[in-house]
């Protein structure tokens, strides 16, 4: 608020100036206006004497008289002179006139209302000769009074021009009248300047209050979860980060928890993602109502939460999640079904299993996955590392050396566009060939691979294989883009995008040519970030891709924050669209969203003919699945698909 006030005052100190310039800019060309008026105003006056006053006595003369042109040789006679001084002095008399003299082109006074014949303006005054040339002039002068002087030919019944009639008019009428209209019309310009002012001050905190309150939700939304409420994960970072150090700057133990719900997709795939997202915010709730003020308590992204308890030791920890445990499994009811819901929880304490924050999140997701598979569903880090199961830590063993071992290979599955079955893309599926075990499928090895940060070398190795063969269909022919899935885990790798552009130029594979496939779990975490680090690979012209578009929690806003090219329909949808409703809404939804954004439509696990007729009508772009052809090397990947008519065929392709 103190912020909005600032620039508010700012604001309206900067629109007074303005306001201020404008009224004097008004008001001197009106006083302007004003003068001009007035001289306008002597010339009519000096008009009228010149005409009704002047000039009958100069055409009285004799013929002789007439035919000179100048009045300094011409004179005037003395029943001129007389019949001058006669009409002159009723103006004089009555104040409508100052002072009046005729004069001839070298200057000579013929006559002056005062007798005098000298003074006067000298002939090489710039308005002595405009007015001797033809051009009357008039200047308001000032002396002892404001006066204005006026410098008019004369001019014969015959048009000739013999003098210059040299006027002296009271100009204080003329000035109280113009100043009694400049004030009534300063009055109206200021009158109406400040009503300006005063809208443009309510313009200007309308405005504030307005662009504070966007900030201060910006800021709100930067740092919260928009489905439940809660920090993020870069604010729980920020601000357990700083609780962290205050602790152990002040010597007191404290606690980081992860929190994991179980069997939370059964709901999702049961319920629907609605059901699902109900549940997260009845449990951001029941969370809240057992957390004292100082607790932090953040949603990680899908089911995931994490909880920053300081000042609590390891038994204050554990009672307090054994009482969070027993409020999170009372009954709820979603969509007229009773359930109740379990959780895995972590704990790391500190000092004791560490000091820095992200080495404690990463021993209470060692406890917590150790949780998930034992019989207790709140563990403490033990302290002697083992976390997961020991066939885990044999696989994460295993892999390293399949890397190096070059043990790893790729299939492909086609993506082909559903208008023609041609084959538009191959996407990347990474498989071990284990020396003992056979063909090993990624399910089996890449949540290893995700806890134990061997998933940037192998996301690097699956990028650098893709693109080779990539150049080898290209060079027998086949213009297949290849896409590759990336985990949250790789957008937080400093250099990533920097690691993407070298592969293409090292392959010489055009950036259009390669997609990226991001699940929206990655966008779920730190969204922000995520954004920034797709933003560059973007920038790079690589194509970006939503796999799995309604099994993780995205929100609209991450993909307005993204530049998607694809959005993938997540099959759990795709396989129900011929049974469930409710299914065929959310697919036809996805569909449209994806074309609103400028995006393909792409539907995965596509394994009958009637889904594929179906997704046809609904307007989807491409697809993949086992109808379509299953993963194989790629020079077993056929150019093009023919769509089977019938059910049959469907299921005949399938098998």
């Amino acid at each position: 608020m103190r912020s909005s006030s600032r620039l508010f005052a700012t604001y309206a100190a900067a629109s007074l100036l303005p306001v201020v310039a404008l009224g004097a800019l008004l008001l001197q060309d009106y006083r302007g206006d004003a003068a001009a008026q007035g001289r306008e105003q002597g010339l009519a006056q000096a008009e009228v004497i010149a005409r009704m006053v002047i000039a009958p006595v100069l055409n009285s003369g004799g013929s002789s008289t007439l035919g000179d042109a100048d009045l300094s040789r011409r004179g005037l006679t003395a029943e001129q002179f007389e019949r001058m001084r006669e009409a002159t002095q009723i103006a004089v008399y009555d104040g409508s006139v100052q002072h009046l003299r005729v004069r001839g082109f070298t200057g000579r006074v013929i006559f002056s209302d005062d007798g005098s014949t000298g003074s006067g303006v000298p002939v090489s005054d710039p308005d002595f000769r405009s007015a001797a040339s033809g051009h009357p002039q008039a200047r308001v002068v000032t002396g002892r009074t404001r006066t204005i002087r006026v410098m008019r030919p004369l001019f014969l019944n015959t048009g000739q021009s013999v003098g210059v009639l040299e006027v002296y008019l009271p100009y204080q009428r003329i000035d109280d009248r113009l100043q009694a209209q400049l004030v009534h019309t300063s009055k109206r310009i200021a009158g109406g300047l400040v009503a300006l002012y005063l809208v443009l001050g309510l313009l200007a905190w309308w405005t504030t209050r307005s662009l504070s309150r966007y900030a201060a939700d910006q800021r709100h939304n930067a740092l919260h979860d928009a489905l439940t409420g809660l920090p993020n994960l870069a604010a729980f970072r920020t601000w357990a980060e700083a609780g962290l150090a205050e602790s152990l700057r002040d010597g007191q133990p404290g606690a980081v928890v992860l929190v994991d719900l179980n069997r939370f997709k059964e709901v999702n795939d049961t319920l629907g993602h609605h059901a699902g997202d109900e549940l997260l915010r009845i449990v951001a709730d029941r969370f809240r109502a057992r957390l004292g003020e100082r607790d932090i308590l953040a949603r990680l992204g899908g089911d995931e939460f994490a909880l920053f308890l300081p000042g609590r030791t390891g038994p204050e920890a554990v009672a307090l999640l054994a009482k969070i445990r027993e409020r999170l499994s009372e009954e709820m009811v979603l969509d007229g079904v009773p359930l109740s819901i379990e959780a895995s929880f972590g704990i790391a304490l500190f000092p004791e299993h560490g000091g820095r924050l992200e080495e404690l999140k990463q021993r209470a997701d060692i406890a917590m996955y150790q949780g998930k598979r034992g019989t207790a569903d709140i563990v403490v880090y033990s302290g002697d590392g083992i976390g997961h199961s020991h066939q885990w830590l044999v696989v994460q063993a295993e892999l390293r050396h399949a890397l190096e071992r070059g043990e790893l290979v790729l299939h492909y599955q086609p993506k082909v566009n559903l208008a023609d079955g041609e084959v538009r893309a191959l996407e990347a599926l990474v498989r071990w060939q284990h020396p003992q075990r056979g063909l090993v499928p990624p399910g089996d090895f890449l949540p290893a691979a995700e806890h134990s940060g061997l998933i940037v070398p192998l996301t690097e190795w699956v990028l650098r294989r893709a693109l080779t063969d990539q150049v080898g269909w290209s060079a027998a022919g086949q213009q297949w883009a290849v896409s590759v899935n990336v985990s949250a885990r790789n957008l937080e790798v400093p250099g990533f995008p920097e690691l993407v552009a070298n592969l293409l130029a090292e392959t010489g594979t055009p950036a259009r040519r390669l997609v990226l496939e991001v699940t929206e779990t990655a966008l779920a975490g730190d969204g922000e970030a995520a954004a920034r680090v797709i933003g560059e690979i973007a920038a790079l012209g690589v194509g970006i891709s939503v796999d799995d578009f309604g099994a993780g929690y995205t929100s609209l806003s991450h993909l307005r924050e993204v530049p998607v090219d694809e959005i993938k329909i997540d099959r759990g949808f795709v396989s129900d669209v011929i049974d469930d409703p409710r299914s065929r809404a959310i697919v036809r939804s996805v569909i449209e969203l994806a074309h609103g954004l400028g995006s393909r439509a792409t539907a995965e696990g596509v394994e009958t003919a009637e889904i594929y007729r179906w997704l046809v009508e609904a307007g989807c772009d491409e697809a993949q699945g086992y109808l379509i052809g299953r993963p194989v090397p790629w020079p077993q990947v056929a150019p093009e698909f023919e769509v089977p008519k019938t059910v049959s065929e469907a299921e005949g392709a399938v098998r």
